[in-house]
């Protein structure tokens, strides 16, 4: 008795059963894949976002209440300044580190935050009082965000918009001193939406 093989019918059917699974399987396959790559685009941004708040909430912790030389020579900025010349961002004088010798006073450094073709930007110079040349560090801090806003707890416990306004007005020996007590930052991130942090300036 001759054995009976597969019909062209029956295999083509198989075919196209194999070709179906095969098609599911890749699918599926490329929804792992893609899902994997968000979970990562979380995790990316996640980190970005707590090592931009670990720097920024150093900066606010180690503000001095010292003025500094505009860049320009035209006179003194306050220690902490978020204005219409600011664009949005902030500068802050920090402290640096302990001195180097014991009689010296601590290091200061000027730094700025600012939202730059959309990105978290931190700058930061050399020294507090600079000029135009004044070497500074620029660095991202976190791409792909929206929108950046700070808001400034006055010692009157009003949120102000901007830093110092009107309270260096009148304020003869301090003025440029003043700090806020607290500064709420808010920005809108493309991964993870709308952050918003309240950070307790040192002081």
């Amino acid at each position: 008795m001759r054995s009976r093989g597969f019909t062209l019918i029956e295999l083509l059917v198989a075919v196209f059963v194999s070709a179906i699974m095969f098609a599911l399987g890749y699918a599926a396959l490329g929804q792992v894949i893609t899902q994997r790559g968000r979970v990562q685009a979380q995790q990316q941004a996640i980190d970005d976002l707590q090592r931009a708040m670990r720097v920024m909430t150093l900066d606010f912790a180690q503000a001095a209440p010292r003025p500094v030389r505009e860049s320009l020579g035209r006179g003194l900025e306050p220690a902490v300044l978020a204005d219409a010349r600011t664009s949005g961002g902030v500068f802050i004088t920090r402290v640096l580190g302990a001195p180097v010798l014991a009689a010296a006073g601590p290091a200061l450094q000027r730094v700025e935050w600012r939202l730059e073709d959309g990105a978290l930007v931190r700058r930061a110079w050399a020294a507090a009082d600079r000029t135009q040349t004044t070497p500074v560090r620029r660095r991202v801090m976190r791409s792909g965000v929206r929108e950046l806003r700070f808001r400034f707890l006055a010692p009157t416990g009003e949120w102000l918009g901007e830093w110092p306004g009107s309270f260096d007005q009148d304020a003869a020996a301090t003025a440029g001193r003043l700090r806020p007590r607290a500064v709420e930052v808010t920005f809108e991130d493309d991964t993870l939406g709308m952050i918003r942090r309240v950070i307790e300036v040192g002081g």
